[in-house]
């Protein structure tokens, strides 16, 4: 079994799959990204899978999904692929839309508790890298009323560099064998990116997320890394919870909602992963780290 994650959180749960079963498994994350996601790390090797740092290119998870495809379409024999994304090939977008949709089907009972039926004015936020978790948030809602809001990776402030094609107008491009909207340059080779996020820093975007924005099926927009800090402090500070900075992107978005509504209306923020994984970058971002 070989995988590949961004923030470490498919990894994590791969290894833990395979260890179950006494199956070999390598992860394949970027060397960046190892350092800033240790907690899940630690916990791959923990579990007994080898990691494979990938040096080439950002060391991010754009460079971790090609050197992962180079080596399984060199050993296919005897390997399986496994993408904790929607993105590459068409079979793994299937895979992983698929298995990620259970969220969406236990959403979909408790907002049936909740309110009797799925609410005339309700928004589904969640925030887009390779786009798993939103497919996956989602899936259950295509077909009612809900405003579906897909928020990306804006970057630093006062930056160019960004991991948000589909709220910045970039244009169709092919990568790790699919069709997407793709940040490239003028040459149409492939762009750098950034985010302070490592599961949301990724150049394309899941063909499933491009289909559904030309058919304006769902929104997207994007959210700064400071306002992704803001966002998590403020969660941290009033919730019970602590999200990671992937989900913090989407609570910033809802923040900005959230006084233009209706008390009537209803926000829905899937908060898909938790600070633990992001305690570094946190401690060198805001200082002591408090879970």
């Amino acid at each position: 079994m070989w995988g590949i994650p961004g923030a470490g959180y498919a990894g994590k749960m791969l290894s833990m799959a395979a260890k179950k079963f006494g199956l070999k498994c390598k992860i394949f994350m970027g060397a960046k990204d190892i350092k800033r996601q240790r907690p899940n790390v630690e916990a791959i090797r923990e579990n007994g899978a080898q990691i494979v740092p990938v040096t080439s290119g950002s060391q991010t998870l754009v460079d971790a999904v090609s050197e992962c495809m180079r080596y399984w379409v060199s050993n296919c024999e005897h390997v399986h692929n496994c993408i904790g994304s929607t993105v590459g090939p068409n079979i793994f977008i299937k895979i992983c839309a698929w298995s990620t949709a259970q969220i969406s089907r236990e959403l979909m009972a408790q907002v049936k508790e909740e309110f009797g039926q799925v609410p005339k004015k309700m928004k589904l936020l969640n925030c887009v890298g390779g786009g798993s978790s939103a497919m996956g948030f989602w899936n259950e809602f295509m077909d009612t009323d809900a405003e579906l809001v897909g928020i990306e990776a804006g970057g630093p402030e006062n930056s160019n560099l960004h991991a948000a094609p589909l709220t910045n107008g970039s244009k169709i491009g092919i990568l790790h064998g699919a069709a997407q909207y793709v940040v490239q340059d003028k040459e149409g080779q492939i762009g750098s990116t950034e985010s302070i996020s490592a599961g949301l820093d990724y150049p394309g975007i899941s063909p499933l997320h491009c289909f559904l924005k030309d058919t304006k099926r769902a929104r997207y927009t994007s959210a700064s890394d400071e306002d992704a800090l803001k966002a998590f402090q403020l969660v941290s500070k009033l919730e019970n919870i602590s999200p990671s900075l992937e989900p913090s992107h989407a609570f910033a978005e809802a923040i900005r909602l959230a006084p233009k509504l209706k008390s009537s209306d209803v926000i829905i923020v899937n908060s898909c992963g938790d600070s633990l994984k992001d305690k570094d970058i946190i401690k060198k971002k805001l200082g002591a780290y408090k879970r």
